[in-house]
């Protein structure tokens, strides 16, 4: 099982969102961003942002990779 250790969140005042920063618990090289609501509250953060996760994984499942 993988655990996400949520280190930032930074509001963006400019596109009224706000940003979450994830780091891999056994790999802190990786690092994930997230956009979540603008209005999303402390007490809130973990339930938004393991929304957030579960529809990248969903979304993942069907994406398709372009390059070289």
């Amino acid at each position: 099982m993988t655990t996400l250790i949520i280190g930032n969140l930074y509001r963006d005042l400019t596109n009224k969102r706000s940003v979450v920063t994830l780091t891999w618990e056994d790999e802190p090289e990786k690092r994930l961003g997230l956009i979540l609501p603008f209005d999303c509250a402390p007490e809130n953060l973990k339930a938004e942002t393991e929304k957030a996760v579960r529809a990248l994984a969903k979304e993942l499942e069907t994406a398709t990779i372009q390059g070289a």
